[in-house]
């Protein structure tokens, strides 16, 4: 049995990225993803199209000796970069896949180790073109996808749905890790195959929340591989996105104390403008995140990516930055009434100061 283990790695790298200028400075080694054929979608549909790069062939150790691995990066406007390495591989039973759930390199690395390295050559080289980039790469949001081209088993055996429904239990194995699939309740193997999609009978995709099992014709799914990516990478950014707002918030929370002292006048415009730029930028970025899968044109994607929006729980990771995005807004205008109030405060003062002064020129102006 042909099959292909997917490894995607999803990595925050910048604020924005200029990817038209990207691709001038890669001079033709770079080029707009292209999707494949869609199997329902209407004509000239607008698709949102990365940044994609090849990347020369790895080798790792295999079983049988080494293998070929090959790699290739994604680059987003939204400063996002994925990684995605292939690996071919042949086998006799589904069971078989379990051992690559991590591979390891030739020479003894892990293959995240040479991700990451990848991936800090890869930001080396773009840096100019990237807004704001990040100081330091943080470890990224993995992803393992399994691929077969047919349901192993009985050559008759070709409705994909079918063949589920007899193996759910060894897909569920493989998905969460577990080398004895008979250990697993009923309850979890239900959980794990719930998120099934197909379109043909031939085809199927099970979405997990760490690994996916895609059957299919090789040419076939990589527009699902792309759709599963892009889930991936907004996990990613909304992960890194909410540990900056709760940065921003306990920031805000001491500024906005400091400020709000009776006596304090100095540097509550300057607060005032922080979180301003902070509120901008993130709600900027929470919108440019959802646009990236705003429009997939084909229906079928579309249900993989809802698979994907579910067991991701990206809703929850939505409403989370949804509601410190609100939370700073609320002390934006917080602070920003308390100014307003302040400003009147010394208006009327002032006012007053006047009034008291043009009565004792008067005064003394009588005398």
């Amino acid at each position: 049995m042909n099959a292909e283990i997917i490894y995607l790695y999803a990595f925050d790298i910048a604020q924005e990225a200029d990817l038209q200028k990207i691709e001038a400075m890669l001079r033709g080694s770079a080029e707009r993803y292209e999707f494949g054929r869609l199997k329902d979608a209407p004509r000239s549909f607008p698709m949102y199209r990365p940044l994609s790069i090849r990347l020369d062939a790895m080798t790792a150790k295999g079983v049988a000796g080494p293998m070929k691995l090959f790699a290739s990066v994604k680059l987003f406007a939204i400063g996002a970069m994925s990684i995605k390495v292939r690996m071919p591989v042949v086998c006799d039973q589904l069971s078989e896949l379990q051992k690559y759930h991590d591979a390891v390199m030739e020479d003894g690395a892990t293959l995240d180790q040479r991700v990451f390295e990848i991936a800090r050559r890869t930001f080396d080289n773009i840096l100019p073109a990237l807004d704001t980039p990040v100081d330091k790469l943080q470890p990224p949001e993995g992803y393992t996808v399994f691929c077969i081209s047919a349901p192993p088993g009985k050559a008759a055996e070709t409705d994909s749905e079918l063949w589920l429904r007899s193996h759910e239990r060894e897909v569920a194995g493989l998905l969460v890790g577990e080398a004895d699939p008979a250990r697993l309740s009923n309850q979890e193997v239900q959980d794990t195959t719930r998120c099934c999609y197909s379109y043909y009978k031939r085809d199927l995709a099970v979405i997990d929340w760490d690994a996916a099992l895609l059957i299919d014709a090789p040419e076939e799914y990589n527009d699902t591989l792309y759709v599963i990516e892009a889930a991936n990478l907004q996990l990613e950014e909304l992960r890194v996105y909410d540990t900056r707002l709760d940065q921003a918030l306990d920031k805000a929370y001491d500024d906005v104390e400091r400020a709000a002292r009776p006596l304090v006048f100095s540097g509550r415009q300057r607060v005032l403008d922080e979180l301003r730029a902070i509120r901008m930028d993130i709600t900027k970025v929470a919108d440019e995140i959802s646009n990236i899968t705003k429009f997939f044109g084909d229906w079928h994607l579309a249900r993989v990516y809802m698979g994907c929006a579910t067991r991701f729980h990206l809703a929850e990771w939505e409403n989370m930055v949804s509601s410190k995005l609100r939370a700073l807004d609320n002390l934006y205008t917080m602070l920003q009434q308390d100014s307003a109030s302040r400003a009147m405060i010394l208006l009327d003062l002032a006012i007053v100061g006047l009034f008291v002064l043009d009565l004792i020129i008067i005064l003394i102006g009588t005398r």
